[in-house]
C-alpha cells in the first residue's frame, strides 16, 4: 500500500463571527484578532506576536460596504515588536529567575493591545453552531496584556498607538527614537586624489557621486509611527463586487473592520466569515515576529 504523506491537522481555521455584547447599541465596528480566535475555537495557546495570514469573507447577500484594515506587515513593525519585547524580557527577567516554571502562568504570552479606539470598535469573538443550526459564540478565555514596572514603579503595558501614555509604551514611538538614520557621507569634497594628472576626472562627477544618495530614500527622522495599518481591501456585494480579501498578512493578528464612509455604522459581525492559512505553526500558516 502506498504511503499517505498527508499530515492531518485537527484544527479550525475557519468560521463565523458574532458580537459577545448582548444588546445594543454596539460599538460600531469589529476588532478581531486571528490569534485569540484561533486560541478559542482549538482550546489551545496560539502566541499573539506571530504573522498569520489570513481572509474575510463576505456574504453576498449583505448590503454594507465592508473596509478592512490590518497592521502593515513592514520593516518598522517587526523591528518595533521585537525591541519591546526584548524591554518586556529584560525588565521581568530578575522576577523570572526568582519564579520557579510551573509559578509562571502555564499560558503567559507576549501580548500588545492594537491601540484602535475601543469605544469605535468592539472585540469580536468566534461562533460554531448547534445541531439545530444556532449559532454559539466562544466568549470565553484570558488574554490578558503583558506588563511591565517603569523606573517610578509604574506598571504599564504596551500598545500600537503611535501615542504613548503614562500607562502604556507605543511600541512605534519607542523604536523611533532609535530609527534616524545618519546622512553617508556627512560632506563632500571637490578635491580628488591626483585630479590635474586624471584628465578625465570631473570635480563635479565626484560630488554628483557623494551627494546623490547620501540621504535615504525614506524619512531619514521617523519611522511612520502614525501609518501603521494598511488598508487590505473594501469589501461590498453591489454593482463593483468584491466578497474576499483574499490571504493577507496580519501581524499580530489583528484586523480592524469599519463600514465605508459610516464611521458610526454598526458593522454585522455575521455576514462575514474568516480564514487562516495552513502551515506548520499548530497546523496554520503564522511566522514569528521574534525570529
Amino acid at each position: 500500500m502506498a504511503k499517505n504523506n498527508d499530515t492531518l491537522y485537527p484544527v479550525v481555521r475557519t468560521g463565523r463571527l458574532q458580537r459577545t455584547s448582548p444588546t445594543p447599541p454596539y460599538a460600531p465596528g469589529l476588532q478581531l484578532n486571528a490569534m485569540d480566535l484561533l486560541s478559542k475555537v482549538n482550546r489551545r495557546l496560539y502566541r499573539e506576536a506571530r504573522v498569520p495570514q489570513l481572509k474575510i469573507d463576505l456574504d453576498n447577500d449583505s448590503t454594507q460596504t465592508l473596509q478592512v484594515w490590518a497592521l502593515a506587515h513592514n520593516w518598522m513593525n517587526a523591528r518595533a515588536m521585537k525591541m519591546g519585547y526584548a524591554m518586556y524580557m529584560e525588565n521581568t527577567d530578575e522576577e523570572r529567575v526568582r519564579l520557579k516554571g510551573k509559578q509562571i502562568g502555564r499560558w503567559q504570552d507576549f501580548r500588545v493591545v492594537s491601540g484602535v479606539n475601543n469605544t469605535t470598535t468592539e472585540n469580536i469573538s468566534p461562533a460554531q453552531f448547534d445541531v439545530e443550526g444556532a449559532s454559539q459564540v466562544f466568549g470565553a478565555g484570558e488574554f490578558t496584556t503583558s506588563l511591565v514596572v517603569d523606573a517610578s514603579g509604574v506598571s504599564r503595558n504596551f500598545t500600537w498607538s503611535p501615542f504613548g501614555s503614562p500607562s502604556r509604551y507605543s511600541l512605534l514611538q519607542e523604536y523611533d527614537k532609535a530609527g534616524n538614520a545618519q546622512t553617508s557621507p556627512e560632506s563632500s569634497t571637490t578635491d580628488m586624489p591626483y585630479d590635474d594628472l586624471m584628465a578625465d576626472d570631473s570635480a563635479v562627477t565626484a560630488a554628483h557621486l557623494q551627494t546623490a544618495g547620501d540621504n535615504p530614500p525614506y524619512d531619514a527622522d521617523g519611522v511612520g509611527a502614525d501609518r501603521a495599518w494598511v488598508l487590505v481591501a473594501t469589501l461590498g456585494a453591489g454593482t463593483s463586487q468584491k466578497l474576499s480579501t483574499g490571504f493577507f498578512d496580519a501581524p499580530c493578528g489583528f484586523v480592524i473592520i469599519r463600514e465605508k464612509g459610516n464611521l458610526t455604522g454598526v458593522v454585522d459581525a455575521e455576514s462575514l466569515q474568516w480564514t487562516v492559512k495552513a502551515g506548520d505553526y499548530k497546523g496554520v500558516h503564522a511566522p514569528s515576529m521574534l525570529e
